[in-house]
């Protein structure tokens, strides 16, 4: 590579000391980056966990170009990343999105710039990134179905299972890198890279529509890049993640332009009101089953409510997003009726019948 474009390293955290060991790994793993110029945005989403010192002891030791932004309250990870992006240095040509528990591999940045810079016309491009224990994949890339549900790509198979670069819906957010100037004609805007409404969830796929509506192209490529403890933070959420979930996916569906869309509503209040009681957190010792259930239904009724609501208010001042520019696994009508049936994992499970035949 004949020259070094500047890359600002988009880095969030946020009460990260049950894994600290990983957030200090991760740090250490931008410490050995063989990439000669880079700096590194951190931005702390109000921690209150002393996770934030122990990070800057960190940085101090290793010396690395660095910003340090401290918010008093969690801005999400849309929120936090738009911080971290307006402050990004205005030379940079790219930036990257790390998470804090994803430890990059020492060439990998080296090799993303790269594969960027040899294709204009490539918005996002990741490599492999395998699960922490380095014996599985994680994710090489995301892909969205008709029924905008979202998938991990060779998520589970063996880390060199990958032989070609191949187009993707959307790159993970773990560790991904975004040419800047696509990005600005994406959101058409400077100052941000996620909607800030998301807050959670879903945010790669939305950006990922975004730069195939704007002409660019998404590219997952056989670079083993990291290793990645996936939902050290997010799981700990609870039902915040539930409402999440179910709001953001009625978001996309009011702006992106599925031939399912009246399905998909159904869909999305199927899925909510069978998720099993388990997966709430509320204590048991203080909620009676009824109760949680009563929580519940109405986290779902709001998240929808809430996810209609804001993808209305944005379709009509943006308009209409066609999710057909991007490669996203179609689904037939007999497999998408089967929703009205049987439970959806049937239908989870033959919409990834598809997704394997993409290598």
């Amino acid at each position: 590579m004949p020259s070094y474009p500047l890359v600002s390293i988009l880095w969030l955290n946020y009460n990260s000391f049950p894994f600290i060991n990983v957030v200090l790994e991760s740090l250490q793993g931008i410490w050995n980056l063989d990439y000669p110029n880079y700096e590194l945005i951190i931005v702390d989403n109000g921690s209150t966990d002393g996770s934030l010192r122990m990070i800057k002891n960190a940085i101090a030791k290793m010396k690395i170009n660095s910003k340090i932004i401290e918010l008093e309250m969690n801005l999400g990870f849309t929120g936090g990343n738009n911080v971290a992006y307006r402050a990004r240095d205005p030379n940079s040509k790219y930036v990257v999105l790390l998470n804090n528990d994803a430890v990059p591999c020492p060439e990998s940045l080296s090799k993303l710039v790269e594969v960027m810079e040899n294709d204009k016309t490539l918005g996002s491009a990741q490599g492999v990134i395998l699960n922490y224990d380095e014996k599985t994949i994680d994710t090489a890339g995301g892909f969205d179905s008709e029924l905008l549900t979202s998938y991990l790509f060779l998520q589970g198979r063996e880390p060199k299972v990958l032989k070609r670069e191949t187009y993707v819906s959307h790159a993970n957010g773990a560790y991904a890198i975004y040419r800047v100037e696509s990005v600005k004609r994406a959101m058409s805007d400077n100052r941000r890279i996620f909607d800030n409404e998301l807050f959670s969830l879903r945010e790669d796929d939305f950006i990922g529509f975004k730069l195939w509506n704007a002409g660019f192209k998404v590219k997952s490529f056989p670079i083993i890049s990291a290793k990645h403890m996936r939902g050290s933070s997010f799981k700990r959420i609870g039902d915040r993640g539930t409402y999440l979930y179910i709001r953001n996916w009625s978001l996309l569906n009011e702006i992106l332009n599925s031939r399912y869309k009246k399905l998909i509503r159904f869909l999305i209040c199927r899925y909510g009101l069978t998720l099993p009681i388990s997966v709430l957190t509320h204590r048991r010792e203080r909620a009676s089953k009824d109760a949680c259930l009563s929580i519940h239904m109405k986290t779902v009724q709001k998240a929808i409510i809430d996810g209609v609501k804001i993808g209305k208010k944005k379709k009509k001042s943006k308009g209409v997003i066609n999710m057909y520019k991007a490669p996203v696994i179609k689904v037939s009508p007999y497999v998408a009726a089967l929703g009205l049936t049987v439970p959806l994992s049937i239908v989870d499970n033959e919409i990834r019948k598809s997704l394997h035949t993409i290598l």
